[in-house]
């Protein structure tokens, strides 16, 4: 994932994940305003309050799509919901988070049949302020198998301060409860289908296309209570408090009336589109890539 907030004179960041099936480890935040700007871990949930918070920002996901048509959002372990053009829908902030879901959603599995979608999804904060964030889609595309196993949004964190000479690589250890309290933990530990949570059993299928379709959404307050309750679940398992993450300050009403005055030099998709990651865009959103895993490892 890529979370980038927008025209705040406070408290700006850029998150970003990298591909760690790790609650502690795979995210890393910059605070855009220190003189020396430096990656700091984050956790899951600190990530989860930046999501939700009303704050206009820009965010890049990942989409799960199946041949499975009555999918079940509700059984989602490491998935998130969020509001987009009004609609909530099951998203995840890592590749690697929608592969180690399949074994909890509730559906029969029979890998020789099963198809599947990763899309990368960019989205921007629609210019409301209300309890629960609504997102505006700007684009999405259909990640192939090598981006699916290897997807590593480091890179866009990289693109953007390339030529900042404050900014360093090197990780800034940060004060946070969580780091100080959590485990190094990988979650889904269990032994049972081993082939499906590897990643490195994933290839595309070069045989007639599929019908994919996003899991059932839930409605929206009940998504908002399971989202919480999931939450709550995790942070149980880690030993975390449960009031140990605390949400991000509303930006005052000065800053609400700036949320549309963002620099185009420092935006996270005009960027994205000048990469050699994502030349031709237009066509990568027009291709379709449907995915297997590959039985014969």
């Amino acid at each position: 994932m890529l979370l980038e907030t927008l025209d705040l004179k406070t408290k700006d960041v850029l998150i970003y994940s990298q591909n760690l099936f790790n609650f502690n480890d795979s995210f890393k935040i910059i605070f855009k305003n220190e003189k020396k700007k430096f990656p700091r871990r984050i956790s899951y949930f600190d990530v989860c309050n930046y999501v939700k918070d009303p704050a206009p920002k820009n965010l890049i996901i990942y989409r799960l799509l199946t041949n499975i048509h009555h999918l079940d959002a509700y059984s989602t372990k490491y998935g998130y919901f969020i509001k987009i053009n009004g609609r909530m829908e099951l998203i995840y902030f890592d590749p690697i988070f929608a592969i180690k879901d399949l074994r909890h959603l509730r559906f029969e599995l029979d890998p020789n049949r099963f198809r599947f979608k990763i899309q990368q999804v960019g989205l921007t904060s629609l210019t409301r302020w209300e309890s629960e964030p609504d997102f505006a889609e700007v684009y999405c595309f259909d990640l192939k198998a090598i981006e699916a196993q290897n997807q590593n949004d480091k890179i866009y964190a990289d693109a953007i301060f390339a030529i900042d000479p404050d900014y360093s690589e090197k990780e800034l250890e940060a004060p946070a409860k969580n780091l100080e309290t959590a485990k190094k933990y990988t979650p889904d530990n269990t032994t049972s289908r081993e082939s499906i949570a590897s990643l490195n059993n994933i290839e595309e299928d070069k045989s007639n296309p599929v019908k994919v379709v996003t899991p059932n959404p839930p409605d929206a307050n009940k998504a908002v209570d399971l989202r919480e309750e999931i939450i709550a679940l995790l942070k149980h398992a880690l030993n975390i408090e449960s009031d140990s993450s605390t949400a991000p300050k509303e930006p005052s009403k000065e800053l609400k009336s700036k949320s549309d005055a963002t620099d185009p030099v420092h935006n996270v998709f005009d960027l994205f589109k000048t990469t050699n990651k994502s030349d031709g865009l237009t066509e990568r959103e027009k291709e379709s890539v449907i995915l297997k895993f590959n039985n014969k490892s």
